[in-house]
């Protein structure tokens, strides 16, 4: 019997060693990327087309056009959502014909390739651009030598929504598109910016002519700073550049990050003090010719060395700044609260970034290291004076929300999840508890919209309905006083 059970013992160890040697032999498996690259986004695109409806509303109406495509070709329609009423914005069959009448390329109802499409003369006519098969040269004068490149015409077409006639709009000039770099105020006069680590403004003349070519000698720029030094800058210094892209980028315009009052007269900013902070090291792989060797400032967790924030409000008149004391907590976070834009304005490429609130008054969050510590703040423009309205506290990571102002602020919509829940409390304008908007066993996510006039909340929230994936999410509505 002890001689059988060796003999298994061996034998399957025998089996064992041939199996471990037949899988080394076996080549392994290769990666399926063909398989995986049918999936890809871009190749999905080509396949599932339109799965939502995107609106752009228009600024003198309350209708909002959108387009929408399918296997069959793309539709552009408008929506008059009060007369729950969508139609056709124009015929494609007829729209195609009169596009290859003028560019002499054909064109047909599915394969429109209409691009930047806008409303214009009071909502009666629109402009879009079309591209066409004819090469053009393309000249570059701010390059030197000057830089000489081919590519397709497009023209530039009006379509009369009252007659249907589409002509061509020879002499058209298009808009240069905002500079990446630009600030510019809700009167459309004053553009801030920041340079070798200070802020500047110009006057609109002087930013267009910036618009046409930024190396323009005789473009007039005032200095606003003269402290921003490296590492303790006004604006675009202080996120994540590394020492080359540092001195790569120190003569050029870059943005200043401002929220500016509505009324044009000041503006607010959040300025970083870096000069403690560690570097951290990073080999660039992707640089030209041999990887690199580079580093910025990095606050790792548990360092002492921790970036200081401080409150910046600037007075245009003057031309002088103030810091406003917001500090209280070690290594504290301060957050602007900025006024939501209108979809309305979304395709307004000029749109200022302005604070929430009125031309006297401006809200900030402030954030404690551990984020177990809120603060929604206020601060007044004439004294200075940073007020804080409402306090969260909890044991646990404390998330926030948009606040929402009724009224320029003299109500407070804040999001809390201080009931184990995302929900949504209303305060007076001086931070004192009026009443619970929402509440129950789901969460809140966003506010959508704000009717001051009939007190309601329009907002997103999911895991509200039974029976369904907690994850979908919905648009709700609700009184302020909680009521549906």
């Amino acid at each position: 019997m002890r001689n059988f059970t060796l003999r298994a013992i061996a034998a399957s160890l025998c089996l064992m060693v041939c199996m471990a040697v037949s899988a080394q032999q076996t080549p392994p498996s290769k990666a399926n990327y063909n398989l995986a690259a049918r999936f890809s986004p871009k190749k999905l695109e080509k396949l599932v087309f339109s799965t939502s409806v995107d609106p752009h509303w228009l600024k003198k109406t309350n209708r909002f056009w959108y387009v929408f495509e399918t296997s069959n070709g793309k539709k552009w329609y408008i929506v008059d959502p009060a007369k729950a009423l969508k139609t056709e914005l124009f015929d494609n069959a007829k729209l195609a014909s009169q596009i290859t009448s003028l560019v002499k390329d054909p064109f047909d109802a599915q394969h429109l390739g209409i691009e930047n499409l806008k409303f214009v003369k009071d909502e009666t006519a629109l402009q879009f651009e079309i591209k066409s098969s004819v090469e053009i040269e393309k000249r570059d004068s701010t390059k030197k030598p000057v830089a000489v490149t081919k590519e397709k015409k497009t023209f530039y077409l009006e379509y009369n929504l009252t007659t249907g006639n589409l002509v061509e709009l020879t002499d058209y000039q298009k808009p240069k598109p905002r500079a990446s770099w630009a600030s510019i105020s809700p009167d459309k006069k004053q553009i801030v910016f920041v340079r070798n680590y200070n802020l500047f403004v110009m006057d609109s003349a002087n930013y267009a002519k910036a618009q046409k070519n930024e190396d323009d000698s005789s473009i007039v720029e005032t200095q606003l700073t003269k402290d921003g030094i490296e590492n303790y800058a006004y604006g675009g210094d202080s996120f994540g550049e590394s020492n080359v892209e540092k001195e790569k980028n120190k003569n050029k315009r870059k943005s200043a990050f401002i929220l500016w009052s509505p009324d044009s007269k000041y503006f607010t900013m959040i300025r970083s003090d870096n000069r403690k902070v560690k570097d951290l090291w990073v080999l660039n792989n992707v640089a030209d010719g041999r990887p690199t060797l580079e580093t910025y400032k990095y606050h790792m967790p548990g360092e002492a060395e921790a970036p200081v924030r401080e409150l910046i409000l600037f007075d245009m008149g003057s031309k002088s700044l103030k810091k406003i004391n917001a500090a209280l907590f070690k290594d504290q976070e301060l957050g602007l609260n900025g006024k939501p834009f209108l979809q309305k304005e979304r395709d307004d490429d000029f749109r200022a970034a302005i604070w929430a609130g009125t031309p006297a008054r401006f809200y900030v969050t402030r954030t404690s290291r551990d984020l177990k510590r809120i603060d929604i703040c206020a601060v007044d423009v004439a004294t200075g004076e940073f007020k804080v309205l409402i306090e969260e506290r909890l044991n646990t990571y404390v998330e926030t929300r948009r606040l929402g102002l009724v009224n320029d602020g003299k109500e407070l919509i804040e999001w809390s999840e201080r009931d184990g829940w995302g929900h949504f409390y209303l305060y007076d304008g001086d931070g004192k508890f009026k009443n619970a908007i929402t509440s129950g066993a789901y969460h809140c996510e966003d506010i959508v919209q704000i009717d001051e006039k009939n007190r309601v909340l329009y907002f997103t929230a999911n895991g509200k309905e039974e029976g369904e994936d907690p994850y979908y999410l919905h648009l709700y509505r609700v009184n302020f006083d909680g009521r549906i």
